[in-house]
């Protein structure tokens, strides 16, 4: 192995792979970054066996200068910390001598000793059975994730709802999580023929660490099923991820086809106020009292004091109503809300408080469910 490559695209590399080194790995193959020199291209790779981040630096984008081929996996940590702190703008990486990688920049000089690249966890698996294949557009790949992942369970008690469901059939995807309390479901078109519905649910971790990788919103990734996998493809950059065992509960009967009341409100002014009295919120509980024109907000914690705040509503349909929601959730759920105004529908006092964009053709929808008080 020996290659030169500038030390601005090397630390850009190491950045996105880093977010898969597995912390607390027993084995130090896990605990590495695999570095692979090929023909024409630099390869970094690291796995925690759930997540996979791969890197290909191609020699006409990055300016690489091959020698000699050859692999290795070295120390993710020394790795990281000693590539920040060379001088030079250009690094010679070499491997003259078995599992010793050694790094110079200008009078600097490193040798970090490596260990065999034969057990990393390969990514260029080859299935049974031809994957399925579609593209979406990064914005809205990036958007949907964090409007859906975010009310994934944090409970390993049911697994399955630490994920987020891939609902895909015709020409739609389906994103829906819920950790029992709340739900979010966002649908995307993708103008491509999916073939047979499927579901395959992905940890909302590793889509969260996708969702930080993908920068420029105007290009497309391609998202690939496997039999056990889901690979995301972006010019250099790979993501793959483990799938989550078990069926996703259908979850359609949870959504309330009627309601009592429907208000609409501005989404900034309901966010401050939402907000400003989950400050005080004792268990994280804040009560909503819906009458005509304004919706109060309150909340109190013994022995640290209450806050009130009231938002006036643009419009209200149907009766007054009062209930009690879990404040941190309902934050999350109003960020997500890609609308300048924001739909709420009082199912009853025991059912789910809907929350919606204003526009009624939004592939959008939140539900929370209400919390059981004394006074409400």
């Amino acid at each position: 192995m020996l290659v030169q490559i500038k030390k601005a695209s090397l630390i850009h590399a190491l950045q996105h792979v880093s977010r898969a080194v597995s912390v607390n790995s027993p084995t130090s193959v896990l605990a590495g970054i695999y570095l692979e020199v090929k023909q024409d291209e630099l390869v970094l790779m690291a796995s925690d066996a759930s997540l996979t981040i791969k890197v290909a630096l191609r020699e006409a984008a990055h300016a690489l200068r091959i020698h000699r081929a050859g692999r290795i996996v070295v120390p993710a940590r020394y790795m990281n910390e000693i590539i920040r702190k060379l001088s030079a703008d250009v690094i010679t990486i070499d491997m003259d001598e078995p599992l010793i990688l050694r790094i110079t920049a200008a009078d600097s000089h490193v040798r970090l000793c490596g260990v065999g690249p034969e057990l990393f966890p390969p990514m260029d698996h080859r299935e049974a059975h031809p994957p399925i294949k579609f593209r979406i557009n990064n914005g809205v790949l990036k958007a949907s994730i964090a409007q859906v992942a975010a009310s994934a369970s944090l409970s390993d008690m049911r697994p399955v709802l630490t994920g987020v469901s891939f609902d895909y059939s015709q020409q739609s995807l389906k994103l829906m999580a819920s950790d029992g309390i709340r739900l979010a479901s966002r649908t995307i078109w993708t103008g491509t023929n999916l073939g047979p519905a499927a579901r395959i649910v992905i940890p909302a971790r590793n889509l969260h660490e996708l969702s930080k990788l993908l920068k420029n919103d105007h290009d497309e990734t391609e998202i690939a099923v496997m039999n056990n996998r889901v690979r995301f493809t972006t010019h250099e950059l790979q993501v793959e991820s483990a799938l989550l065992d078990g069926a996703f509960p259908s979850l359609s009967h949870v959504i309330p086809r009627d309601y009592l009341s429907e208000l609409f409100i501005e989404k900034t002014l309901l966010l401050r106020a939402v907000e400003c009295v989950s400050v005080f919120a004792g268990d994280r509980i804040i009560k909503l009292e819906a009458t005509e024109g304004t919706l109060a907000l309150s909340s109190r914690t013994a022995e640290i004091g209450d806050v009130q705040d009231r938002v006036p509503l643009r419009t209200m349909k149907g009766e007054a109503f009062r209930i009690s929601v879990n404040g941190r959730f309902l934050i999350d759920i109003i960020r997500g809300v890609d609308s300048e105004r924001v739909r709420l529908r009082f199912t009853g006092k025991t059912s789910p408080l809907v929350i919606l964009p204003e526009d009624e053709a939004s592939p959008m929808l939140f539900l929370i469910t209400p919390i059981r008080t004394h006074d409400s």
